[in-house]
C-alpha cells in the first residue's frame, strides 16, 4: 500500500503497535517487485524469458519446438518446396524423413511469436507478407513473396534459409497461405 496511514481507522491511528504491525505487513507483502518482474518476464513480449514467451507463444498458436528436417533428397524444383537437390548432390528419399527437434532459443521464439501474430491478422495482400517476411528474416538478406498472377506465388529468398528457417517457412504455419492459391519456394542465391 501507498498510504497506510489512509486504511486505519482514527481511534487507532495514535496506536505505536496497531501502526507497527501494518507497516511491518506492508513491507512483507508489498507486491510491487512481483508486478514489475511478472510485466517484464510474462507481460511485456519484447523482454519475457522462458515461460512467458511460451505463454505468448499458446495465445497466437506456435510452437517452440520445430521439428527440423536435417536431410535434403534428390528432386526437382517443382516438388516447390525447399528440401529437394539436385543429381549426385542428395540421396533418394527412403519413406522415412530424419527429423530432429530443435528448441528455439528466446530470441528466436519472441521473432517466430511476433511473425506469428502478424500472420493471425494479415489480410492476405503482398504488402502484408512481405511485413511477416521482413519480422522473420531481418538482417538476414531480401525475402520477399511475388504474385505470380495465375493464382499462384512464390516466396522468394535471396539468401540461403539455414534448416531451422526451412522448417519455420514450411511447417510452423507463420507464411500466409491463401486459399486456392498454389505455393511455391525459389532461393536466388542458391543457384
Amino acid at each position: 500500500m501507498q498510504n497506510v496511514q489512509q486504511t486505519i481507522l482514527s481511534q487507532y491511528s495514535s496506536s505505536p503497535t496497531i501502526c507497527s504491525l501494518i507497516e511491518g505487513w506492508n513491507q512483507a507483502l508489498d507486491p510491487a517487485p512481483l508486478i514489475d518482474a511478472w510485466y517484464a518476464d510474462v507481460w511485456d513480449l519484447d523482454t519475457a524469458q522462458g515461460y512467458g514467451l511460451d505463454v505468448w507463444g499458446r495465445i497466437v498458436g506456435v510452437s517452440r519446438v520445430l521439428k527440423v528436417t536435417s536431410s535434403k533428397y534428390f528432386g526437382f524444383s517443382e516438388a516447390n518446396d525447399l528440401t529437394e537437390e539436385g543429381f549426385n548432390s542428395a540421396p533418394f528419399f527412403a519413406g522415412n524423413a530424419a527429423t530432429d527437434n530443435y528448441i528455439l532459443s528466446d530470441d528466436g521464439y519472441r521473432q517466430l511469436i511476433k511473425a506469428k501474430a502478424l500472420a493471425n491478422i494479415t489480410d492476405g495482400s503482398v504488402f502484408s507478407i512481405n511485413k511477416i517476411l521482413t519480422t522473420l528474416f531481418a538482417g538476414q538478406g531480401d525475402a520477399y513473396v511475388q504474385d505470380n498472377s495465375n493464382m499462384s506465388m512464390t516466396y522468394v529468398f535471396n539468401f540461403v534459409p539455414t534448416d531451422v528457417q526451412v522448417s519455420i517457412i514450411e511447417n510452423s504455419g507463420v507464411l500466409p497461405r491463401p486459399a486456392g492459391v498454389a505455393i511455391s519456394y525459389s532461393i536466388k542465391s542458391a543457384s
